[in-house]
């Protein structure tokens, strides 16, 4: 379960809310430092598997990819 400290840093990111931080959930991301580096496409092909049908869109992607260079930029 993600903490609420990090649901708030999540949140910071653009066009990321409460649902996509639902769905970065059922797929076992429960901290921001996870998404470092990660590719947005995987991410999002991880969701639609884990919700068994294809349901996020390029506009979820850009979403996916503004909380991963939130996460990127915090690394430091």
């Amino acid at each position: 379960m993600i903490s609420e400290d990090e649901r708030q840093s999540m949140l910071r990111a653009h066009s990321i809310g409460p649902t996509m931080i639902r769905y970065l959930e059922e797929i076992g991301i429960e901290r921001l430092a996870e998404l470092r580096g990660a590719d947005p496409q995987e991410i999002a092909m991880r969701m639609n598997i884990a919700l068994g049908r294809r349901h996020i869109n390029s506009m979820g992607v850009a979403a996916l990819r503004n909380l991963i260079e939130l996460a990127d930029s915090e690394a430091g």
